[in-house]
């Protein structure tokens, strides 16, 4: 049922700051520009591939007055991504060339860093690269050495057993051969989950995750995971059109916030392929508020 990870959305302090990094420094597309459809007045940034392709997805809401995250006792963590063989010690460089602090990991062969939120990344060797149709074309970045989509995300909780059986018994993830590693059968994409050691409540921040997102093919699969929530007593938070895709969002035990949402329509619902990020785009039910909205909008 769970195909993938479809995105992992996080707090920015700067729209302006945050599509620096991730177009001109990590090479990724501006895929989508639109807005917080609970709240209009706060743009809602989209990264990924060419194509903007589910998990390779990294959103971002510009908060321009949010504080600094404390993460405590319930969080989302660090952000993996996949890039090719034999190109982190190119990554490192060109984060250098940035003025971006980074660790090196040489028996995993990744690179741990931070954007300008601090919000924890990190790359990680596989053995892959990016497909020809999925590569962006902006960047100075050669296309064997592109970010190629998300590998990991790391979880801390009180609680981990609690949430790994979320994952299993509910979205039907695997348990990994790593302690306390769950994957997405026959594809390599990890979630881990580890204990916090903390009981002090986490305060959101910049460089805060609000959630991730799991890919489900379609309204009918999207619609099972409502009713199996229902049946399983979970927090469901929202069921919700959003015009590129419909989502799910429930909580797990520890009370992170996980989205499903479907694959389609997906992103050329209202710009091209070549298109993609050049416009304010707003889902159709949103449209009769364009003036308004973007009236409140400043541009970065």
């Amino acid at each position: 049922m769970i195909n993938g990870i479809h995105h992992i959305s996080a707090f920015t302090k700067s729209a302006r700051e945050n599509h620096f990094f991730y177009t001109s420094v990590l090479g990724l597309r501006f895929v989508k520009n639109t807005v917080n459809q609970e709240n209009t007045a706060v743009r809602h940034l989209f990264y990924g591939d060419y194509q903007g392709n589910p998990g390779t997805l990294l959103t971002f809401f510009e908060l321009k007055n949010v504080g600094s995250a404390y993460p405590e006792n319930n969080y989302f963590s660090t952000v993996t991504l996949k890039i090719p063989k034999g190109t982190l010690a190119y990554w490192e460089s060109r984060l250098a060339y940035y003025s971006i602090e980074t660790t090196l990991n040489q028996n995993e062969s990744s690179l741990f860093f931070k954007d300008p939120d601090h919000f924890k990344l990190s790359l990680i060797e596989v053995d892959d690269m990016i497909l020809s149709e999925n590569a962006t074309k902006h960047s100075d970045v050669p296309l064997g050495n592109q970010i190629m989509g998300i590998f990991e995300i790391y979880l801390k909780v009180e609680r981990p057993e609690k949430t790994l059986s979320f994952f299993t018994d509910y979205l039907g993830l695997s348990l990994s051969n790593q302690r306390h590693r769950v994957q997405i059968d026959q594809q390599v994409v990890f979630t881990s989950v580890t204990p916090s050691g903390k009981t002090d409540l986490s305060r959101m921040g910049r460089g805060s995750i609000d959630h991730i997102a799991y890919t489900v093919h379609s309204s009918r699969e999207l619609e099972e995971m409502y009713q199996k929530a229902m049946q399983m007593k979970l927090p469901i938070d929202q069921y919700v059109e959003r015009g590129y895709f419909k989502s799910l969002y429930v909580k797990e035990p520890n009370g992170l916030r996980i989205e499903l949402a479907t694959e389609t329509p997906g992103f050329l619902l209202d710009e091209t392929i070549d298109t993609l990020g050049t416009t304010l785009a707003l889902p159709a039910f949103l449209e009769n508020k364009r003036a308004a909205i973007e009236a409140q909008l400043e541009d970065f």
